[in-house]
Order: structure tokens, then C-alpha cells, then sequence
């Protein structure tokens, strides 16, 4: 077990690898020093027979640094390389100084490579005293920073709530002022109602005495009393019947929208603005810890390979501009054919948990996902109005395929349990399309915490979003670094950290992102040109195809 380096800083990239025999996956005991190879017990015989015309050094893994290893020759496979050409910038044997590199200055690789450690040793030393040690300062003082501001925001937080307090006291102490008004009002209004009830209920009680009077002199025979007796026709227009009083009422002021948080207080924050500088100074730093080791190069005889997908360790998965799919050793040689039904091309390849092929194909009359198992091919999905264009296997063993329709106005991804779809994913919560139709295709992956990944060069950017399809982030391509000034997300992947690997086919290189879409750092190298496709491997290795010549470099970009 090799233990990775353990460091806070996201900026630097270590992982924790079990070293592995580069022919199976059983741990390496041993190590060809002549073809600088590690291998196990049981491989040794494999490797020094598929060799046999070359000599080989076995030691044991542990001793291996003991020794120096020359490299191959690239022009004589036969012949290690001793002499280093100035001229050139190569190491070289001898057979080239008489031929390639007849006349050319040289000198020994070893005397070559020991300027080059004096030059890594002032790196490192340079590295460590300053950079590691600005680094660490940096840390220490943002860790400061951290306990400050929470510490601050605490404090905010508790005078917010302060505020609160206040003002609710403010508040109470206002509503019992109104009702004590109110009280002292409706007492009173209702005493004089009340005094104008008793009032007219005196009258009625008097009028009530009059009415029996003149009722009994209506039916008297004493005629002295009948001519003595006064109408009083209007004598109810003494009396009044009216009695006005409006309704009480509260008229409340209106507080108008946002007027409360405003006047409450105001909350402001410079710490964006502040990191987003120191950020960018950070650039360089990344730039360093994001290099990328060459594993090995393999040479094809195939050209505009435009899909590579890894089926273990040392076998793959190509296809070419045509309908053909080809299955290469890690040596470069074909040892499978396998044709599309159609005759047409595939737009993806991908590989299922089991090792069984997956390519679609779109046509209007021959639109479909099919799967190579052993010998036979099957069609898993077939399509109607639409066209698959990329295609994942997930966790579940379920199918993600990204699809656009037959007249070309929409796309979206689709899930699929065997050929039922169980979940479309389109638009985002205000209904507005997540990925753009146009000229190329729309390439998935499924994350390890399973996020839909999708890269979308008609938009020049790469859509996440979780497994229920809600909209995560989007990734536009670190363009404010001012590295490169344009960005292509072609073929996206995910390795076993959630880490996300965007090839980015505008600048030659592949773009590595945290599972929440902050950038980490580029994987260049000097081999990687024209990418035609890419994959990885069981052991985490990056495979990457240059679209023209054939030829195929395996890196480690995770040291």
C-alpha cells in the first residue's frame, strides 16, 4: 500500500494507491528493470514470453530504485539509451548517433539527467522554503480568518436578534396604548348609548300612562271631561327618535414593502471580493501540482479514432469514422471486430459494470442502443423521434442516453431500466432548457454520488444535475484565469474521488473538477494533440486517443 500525501489544500491533487501488476490486478512483487514494467509471480513467465526477443532484468519491487534504468530507444525498441542529444533535447543510443542524430552534439544521459536533479533539487528547495512555506502562512492565517468571521457572524446574528427583541418590546408597548385607548373609547360610547336607552325608555313608560288615559276617555260617558280634553296631533315631533353615532374604526398605517428591512438595518461582506483576488494568485501554484505522468504510448494503425472506451486494464474499445468498433491490447493490437447492424457509425461507446459494450447509433430509420455480449449483439432500446447521441451505464445498471429529436429543436437525457425510460430530464425549475440542440453532440457521465453530468459544446459548458434531475451548477470553463480564451467540452468521465475529467478540445487538454464544480487543475501534455476521445481505467489511469495518427498515451494524473 503506497499511502498519498495528506494535505488540506484542494489546489493539490494525492490519492492513496494499492500498486497493481500492469498485467493483472494482483499487488506487484516484482519489477522488470530493461522494459521498465511491474509485474507479479504469476505474470513474470507472460511477460518475458510476449517479449522474448528482448533481454529482462527481474529484481524485486522493492530494490527496483537500486539500479539506474536506461529508457528505450523510440527508434531502435532493441537498444537502451545512454547519450543524450543537445541538440534535439533526446536521449539517444548509439546506434542513432550514426544515423538520426549523425553530427548532432550529445552527451551521456547520465551526466544529462544529473544537471536535470541538480535543477530539481533547487525546484524543491525553492518549493520548500518559499512556496510550502507561503502556503502554510496563507492557511494559517485563513484558518485565523475563519474563526474571526464566524466568530463576527455570531455576533451579527445575536444583534439582529437584539434588534428583534427591541423591536417587539416597541411593538407590545405601542398595542397596549391602542388598547388601552380603545378600552377608555368603548367605555364611553357605550355610557351614552346606554343613558339615551334608559332616556327613551323613561318615555315610553310616560307615554305608556298617557295612552291609558286617553283610552279610558274615549269610552267615558262624562261629556264636560271629552269637551275639556287637547289633541296634540304633533306632539311626536317633540320627541327625537334620531340618535347618531358612527362606528369606531382603526385605520392601520400601511408599512410599505421591504420598508421594515431596510429601516431594521443593513449586513455587508468584502470576504467574495478578497478571495476571488487571492484566487487568482493562486494560479501558478495550481499550474505545478496538476502535472501529468505518461504511463505509456501505444502506436494503432488507425486513424480519426473518435471513441475509446476502457474495457479493463489492458484492453479497449475504438472506434473509427466508420461503422466498424475494434478491440485493441495495450500493445495496439486488434484482437476483435465488431459492426454496427446498420452500417452506420456509433456516436458513443460506453462500458457496462459487467465488461459487456454499449454503442448507439442514430438514424431516422435505425436509431438504437445496443449491447455486445460475447459474441452476440443485442438492441436494448430502439428510438422513434429521436436520435441517440451519448450513452452511460450507471451504478444501478440502468442506461443514461442523451438524445436529440429528428427535427433537431430539442434534446434532453433520458434514463432507461432494460428499454422502459423511468425519468426525463430537460428543463430547469423555470421551465427553460438545460441543453442546447446544435451540429454536436451531447456527451454523459453519471457521478459517483450520482449526478447527471453532461458536457454541451452547442453552449460551450457542462450541465449537473442531481439524480432527481434538479439543476446543480454549471461549468463554463475557468475562462477568468485567462489561460486559454475559449472552452470545448467534448467527452466527460468520472473517476472514484467524484471528481469530474472534461476533455476540452479547443485547447488540447482536460479540465479536472470537484464533484461541486470548482476547478482544480488542467491535464496537459506535451503527446496530447488533436483528442479524438477518452476513457478511464480500473486502476484510475486516464486513456486518452489523439484523433489523427493512431496513437493512444495512458497517464496517471492523480500521483
Amino acid at each position: 500500500m503506497a499511502d498519498g500525501l495528506e494535505v488540506e489544500d484542494p489546489d493539490i491533487v494525492f490519492a492513496q494507491h494499492l500498486i497493481e501488476c500492469e498485467l493483472c490486478t494482483n499487488a506487484v512483487t516484482l519489477y522488470c528493470s530493461i522494459c521498465d514494467v511491474n509485474l507479479c509471480g504469476d505474470c513474470i513467465g507472460h511477460h518475458i514470453n510476449a517479449k522474448a526477443a528482448l533481454p529482462h532484468n527481474v529484481v524485486s519491487f522493492k530494490l527496483r530504485a537500486s539500479k539506474t534504468i536506461l529508457p528505450h530507444c523510440a527508434n531502435h525498441v532493441v537498444e537502451k539509451c545512454d547519450l543524450f542529444c543537445s541538440k534535439c533535447d533526446v536521449p539517444i543510443c548509439v546506434n542513432c548517433i550514426t544515423l538520426q542524430h549523425k553530427a548532432h552534439p550529445a552527451i551521456k544521459l547520465e551526466d544529462k539527467c544529473k544537471q536535470k536533479k541538480l535543477e530539481i533539487e533547487k525546484e524543491s528547495e525553492y518549493f520548500e522554503k518559499n512556496t510550502c512555506k507561503n502556503l502554510e502562512n496563507a492557511i494559517a492565517k485563513l484558518q485565523q480568518k475563519l474563526e474571526d468571521v464566524e466568530k463576527k457572524y455570531n455576533e451579527m446574528q445575536n444583534a439582529v436578534v437584539q434588534k428583534g427583541i427591541i423591536l417587539h418590546n416597541e411593538v407590545d408597548r405601542t398595542v397596549q396604548k391602542f388598547s388601552e385607548e380603545i378600552n377608555d373609547m368603548k367605555n364611553r360610547d357605550v355610557f351614552l348609548i346606554e343613558e339615551k336607552i334608559q332616556e327613551n325608555k323613561g318615555l315610553l313608560r310616560a307615554l305608556n300612562v298617557h295612552l291609558k288615559q286617553i283610552k279610558k276617555l274615549a269610552n267615558s260617558f262624562i261629556l264636560q271631561d271629552i269637551l275639556e280634553f287637547q289633541i296634540r296631533n304633533n306632539a311626536e315631533k317633540c320627541i327625537s327618535f334620531d340618535f347618531s353615532l358612527s362606528m369606531p374604526s382603526f385605520a392601520s398605517t400601511r408599512i410599505k414593502e421591504n420598508t421594515m428591512y431596510g429601516t431594521f438595518g443593513n449586513l455587508s461582506s468584502k470576504i467574495t471580493q478578497n478571495l476571488k483576488a487571492f484566487a487568482a494568485k493562486q494560479e501558478r501554484v495550481r499550474t505545478i501540482c496538476s502535472r501529468s505522468v505518461i504511463c505509456k504510448s501505444m502506436e494503432t494503425n488507425f486513424d480519426d479514432i473518435c471513441n475509446l472506451a476502457c474495457m479493463n486494464n489492458n484492453t479497449l474499445w475504438i472506434n473509427c469514422d466508420n461503422k466498424t468498433m475494434v478491440c485493441l491490447k495495450d500493445t495496439g493490437v486488434g484482437i476483435r471486430k465488431v459492426d454496427t447492424e446498420s452500417g452506420l457509425r456509433p456516436t458513443n461507446l460506453a462500458m457496462t459494470r459487467q465488461g459487456d459494450l454499449i454503442y448507439a447509433v442514430y438514424d431516422p430509420r435505425y436509431s438504437s442502443v445496443s449491447m455486445v455480449t460475447g459474441r452476440k449483439t443485442e438492441k436494448v432500446i430502439k428510438f422513434v423521434d429521436w436520435k441517440p447521441v451519448g450513452v452511460c451505464c450507471t451504478l444501478a445498471d440502468e442506461f443514461l442516453v442523451s438524445m436529440e429529436s429528428n427535427d433537431e429543436t430539442q434534446v434532453k437525457i433520458a434514463r432507461f431500466s432494460g428499454s422502459t425510460i423511468t425519468q426525463e430530464i430537460q428543463y430547469d425549475d423555470k421551465h427553460r432548457p438545460l441543453y442546447a440542440p446544435g451540429k454536436y453532440y451531447i456527451l454523459l457521465e453519471e457521478n459517483k454520488n450520482l449526478d447527471v453530468c453532461a458536457s454541451d459544446p452547442n453552449k460551450n459548458e457542462v450541465v449537473v444535475t442531481d439524480k432527481d434531475g434538479v439543476l446543480r451548477w454549471k461549468y463554463k470553463g475557468n475562462l477568468k484565469s485567462g489561460k486559454f480564451e475559449s472552452f470545448s467540452p467534448s467527452f466527460i468521465i468520472s473517476d472514484s474521488h467524484c471528481q469530474l475529467l472534461v476533455m476540452d478540445t479547443d485547447n488540447n487538454c482536460v479540465h479536472l473538477l470537484d464533484m461541486d464544480g470548482i476547478f482544480i487543475g488542467y491535464i496537459m501534455h506535451p503527446k496530447i494533440h488533436g483528442i479524438g476521445a477518452m476513457s478511464l481505467d480500473r486502476n484510475g489511469r486516464l486513456w486518452i486517443a489523439n484523433y489523427k495518427g493512431g496513437q493512444i498515451n495512458v497517464f496517471k494524473y492523480l500521483q
